[in-house]
């Protein structure tokens, strides 16, 4: 289970370089509406620098278990399933995926994955 870290890790890194992207105006995976304003671009940019702490995060407890950053990454786990269960509720209220369809889905699953690495990567190991 040590591997587990760096998974989520990598899994912050991919999220924090999507986000660069669209912060710097990329429109691939934004449904052709890229961000052109400097607010949106603002607001992207610092989604990217979450994703930048989160992968520091899981690197520090790939290399210690030290309290802060089990909770830290404990706290960014449960924030992306808290994410995933606000998407998922609306879906089922609404009775489908509304304008998000198979994009939607797909997001909700790499923030699912997300969720759970952060949390496994928590876990103490077995002696």
């Amino acid at each position: 289970m040590r591997f587990l870290p760096r998974l989520a890790s990598l899994w912050a890194l991919v999220f924090a370089a999507v986000h660069a992207y669209w912060a710097a105006g990329g429109a691939t995976g934004m449904n052709g509406d890229p961000a052109d304003t400097p607010a949106t671009q603002g607001y992207i940019a610092f989604i990217t620098l979450l994703g930048l702490g989160g992968a520091a995060v899981a690197h520090g407890l790939a290399q210690s278990r030290r309290r802060a950053l089990v909770l830290l990454a404990r706290a960014g786990g449960l924030a992306l399933l808290a994410g995933v269960a606000v998407g998922s509720a609306r879906w089922i209220a609404d009775g489908s995926l509304g304008d998000d369809g198979t994009g939607g889905v797909v997001l909700t699953a790499y923030f699912l994955l997300g969720g759970l690495l952060f949390l496994a990567a928590t876990a103490r190991p077995r002696r």
